[in-house]
Parts: C-alpha cells; structure tokens; sequence
C-alpha cells in the first residue's frame, strides 16, 4: 500500500502548483521532503534530495528544517560556534610582520582553476527550498481544511460504537444506519484494528 507521494508525483506538479504545496504545509518533525539543491553552481545543475526532518527551527520569519541524518553534526557545530562568539577581537593578536608581497607570492590565483569543487550535503534546508512528500493523514488534513467545490471528499469510517466524517457534508451517512459517538479519524481507525486483532 502506497503511503506517501513520490518524487514523480511531484514532477507531474507546475511550478505555481509546486508553490501552493509549500505554502499548504506546515513541516513537522519526521516529515519526508524534497530538498531543491545546486550541486554544480558552474552550469547551474540542480537536483532534488529526499531527507527526513529531524529539527525545525524559526529564524525571524524563515523556517529552516534540519536532516536527520545530519541533526548531531549540525547541533555541536552551532554549540561550537556559540562558544567561539564570546572570544573577543584583540588587535595585538594579529601578527604586525605580515605584508602584502608575501600574500602575493604565496597564493596565486592561477592555481584555483585547476580546483575541484565537489557537492556536499547540507544538513538544513529553508522551507521555501522544500517540497513535502506527503503522507496519508497529512492529505487528508489538506482537503479537510481547503474544502472545495472543483472535487468531492468525502471519508466515512464507522467501527460501530465510534465513528468519524471528515470531507463534504453534502454526503453525509447518518442517516443511513450509521449512528455513532463522533470520534477523530485515527482513533476510529485504531479501535477498527482492534476488533480484527
């Protein structure tokens, strides 16, 4: 059973469509997600990464996720450079006999063409550089919370004592032999698991 969109059902999306995405979700933590990363900023290649968010934090008004994968190193290097920011700037710790005829001979920028730059992994991303791979429950949450008039929705999940309608009242079952105390979907789902357990 198929529980979260992939990365080609968000390559069926427009670009205005991949935005409305973005601005519907609220990331949480172990949300799946694209990532839209330069890995070769020479030919301007792009590429999207998949990644689980381990840390969420808002900066002013910018929500940047952090990889899991990485939520440690990230972590220790912030606490790392917290510590280095209460180092003050002494002027007599610089050393007065550099000049600049050294600087010239010892790096020539002649040199930095032949350079590699090779593509590393970020350990956060912006939201706004991320699309949600979205599961089950979160697209539920989505139409039950942008109802509209283009689609129907409708979800009925009646265990017999408990029950819940998420979706369009306009098909509404109660009438129809369901008659149960209104629950929320997954307790409803949970109870009908139990009755098979």
């Amino acid at each position: 059973m198929k529980n979260r969109i992939t990365k080609e059902d968000i390559a069926q999306l427009t670009d205005a469509q991949k935005k409305r995405l973005n601005e519907l979700w609220l990331p949480e933590k172990y949300d799946v997600a694209l990532a839209n990363i330069c890995i070769n900023a020479e030919t301007e290649e792009y590429a999207q990464i998949e990644f689980v968010i381990g840390d969420i934090v808002l900066y002013n008004t910018r929500i940047v996720v952090y990889d899991l994968l990485f939520l440690n190193d990230a972590k220790n290097s912030e606490d790392e450079s917290h510590d280095d920011s209460d180092d003050t700037y002494e002027p007599d710790d610089v050393e007065s006999d550099f000049s600049d005829d050294e600087y010239d001979s010892e790096y020539d920028l002649e040199d930095d063409e032949d350079f590699e730059f090779s593509f590393m992994r970020s350990a956060n991303y912006s939201k706004e550089d991320c699309i949600p791979l979205l599961n089950i429950g979160q697209m539920i949450q989505i139409l039950s919370n942008n109802s509209s008039k283009s689609f129907d929705f409708f979800l009925l999940v009646d265990s017999g004592e408990f029950g819940v309608q998420l979706g369009s009242q306009l098909y509404n079952l109660s009438g129809y032999g369901s008659d149960f105390d209104s629950k929320e979907l997954c307790d409803v789902l949970w109870e009908c698991v139990k009755k098979i357990l």
